[in-house]
């Protein structure tokens, strides 16, 4: 198997387009999101490649344009391998650091970036043959993951950030305030609907911190509602409504 470097350009233009969750790609990671303390001397992620055969992964992080190429990151962390081949079937493990200039981020809440793996298959073969194809198409997958950075200085605990949320109606508006200076996610927000329960958000919500949303509501029964959050483990867990 050979791989060209050059590739990696390509492999950018086509992660736009050819977009895949994990389970369609040979690269997996073993999260779903990175937390980075500032007082943290570096984090670590893994990677594992289940396929076949070896594998070309880039990695870079990104202020949230999902169109941005590692070349055009300006974000302040380092990543050891940005480039590395996975051999079928190994792992590898991806090292972030924090560069000095860091210590600029807000202090009083979390900064919230994103994790780009590129996973580059090799150049086919055919019959045993060395050389790929004259024609063919290469198809590369990128993985995005949210990446936040967590000040020390916070002193809350983020489980009950969750807890906290402030929720109000205003006619056929569900208001949502998150006085927290954390990122809450939310995956579902569930209210009834005749007999059935309907979500609210089928594209999912992240609440920013010390920020507010509008939610627009499928019924006048607000009784019973929950929504459910993502915590920095990747698990989902279900909480009440309260309205005040």
């Amino acid at each position: 198997m050979k791989f060209n470097l050059s590739n990696i350009l390509l492999a950018t233009a086509l992660s736009t387009a050819v977009m895949a969750t994990s389970s369609h790609a040979e690269i997996i990671l073993h999260g779903t999101r990175v937390i980075y303390p500032s007082d943290a001397r570096e984090v670590t992620l893994q990677l594992s490649n289940n396929g076949t055969k070896p594998s070309l992964v880039q990695a870079w992080i990104d202020e949230g344009d999902p169109q941005s190429t590692p070349d055009q990151s300006k974000v302040p962390f380092m990543i050891s391998p940005p480039i590395a081949r996975v051999e079928a079937e190994r792992s590898q493990t991806l090292r972030i650091t924090a560069l000095p200039q860091a210590a600029q981020f807000n202090k009083n809440q979390e900064t919230v970036l994103w994790l780009n793996v590129v996973d580059i298959p090799p150049k086919p073969s055919t019959d045993g043959a060395a050389d790929a194809p004259e024609n063919f198409l290469q198809l590369a997958i990128r993985s995005r993951i949210k990446f936040f950075y967590r000040p020390a200085s916070i002193k809350e605990d983020v489980r009950t950030a969750p807890e906290q949320l402030q929720w109000s109606r205003s006619g056929n508006t569900l208001n949502v305030k998150n006085p927290t200076p954390f990122h809450v996610t939310l995956t579902t927000i569930r209210q009834k609907k005749g007999d059935k329960q309907v979500d609210l958000l089928p594209q999912g919500l992240m609440l920013k911190p010390f920020s507010t949303e509008e939610v627009a509501l499928q019924s006048n029964t607000v009784e019973d509602m929950s929504f459910i959050n993502i915590n920095d483990y990747g698990g989902r867990v279900e909480y009440k409504i309260k309205l005040q």
